[in-house]
């Protein structure tokens, strides 16, 4: 049973792109479909976390948006973070999931038994992945992820 959900921000939350305009201001987009899903995990009694690389105002954003159980920016060693959640949590390693999509998630996807790209992930992560989801970064694929785990949750306690 899936007990954490953990979740890069850029290429899964977002698309991966960044918009700047001329005062060199950047914009990201999100699918209302995803902050529902984080909402439903959460709902669900399932833990959620942001691991992000990045280290800027919109990942600031996204933890005042989310108030996620666990939040991580500037993190660049992703499996330490996933190393300490687990120790706060007292999750075991197969009791969370992990969906990023590039090449510093690599690692992670090398260590985890549960983890999930988007479509749009490098081939190396998907490759890698225990679910190749459907649904692109930034367009819907957080809530294929928690429709997927809230399922196997479900089939897990009929057992």
């Amino acid at each position: 049973m899936i007990r954490v959900v953990l979740l890069d921000i850029d290429g899964v939350l977002t698309d991966g792109k960044v918009t700047v305009d001329s005062t060199g201001k950047e914009y990201k987009t999100l699918d209302f479909r995803d902050i529902d899903a984080v909402y439903t995990l959460r709902g669900a009694g399932i833990k959620v976390g942001l691991i992000t690389g990045e280290d800027t105002p919109i990942a600031k954003y996204f933890k005042n948006r989310f108030k996620p159980d666990y939040f991580y920016s500037g993190c660049k060693e992703k499996l330490a973070a996933i190393e300490e959640v687990i120790a706060l949590s007292g999750a075991a390693p197969d009791e969370i999931c992990y969906m990023g999509d590039g090449k510093l998630d690599l690692p992670v996807f090398r260590n985890m038994e549960y983890t999930a790209a988007p479509t749009n992930a490098i081939k190396e992560v998907r490759e890698l992945a225990k679910y190749k989801l459907a649904r692109s970064g930034g367009d819907g694929c957080v809530m294929e992820l928690a429709e997927l785990i809230l399922s196997l949750n479900h089939a897990s306690v009929k057992k």
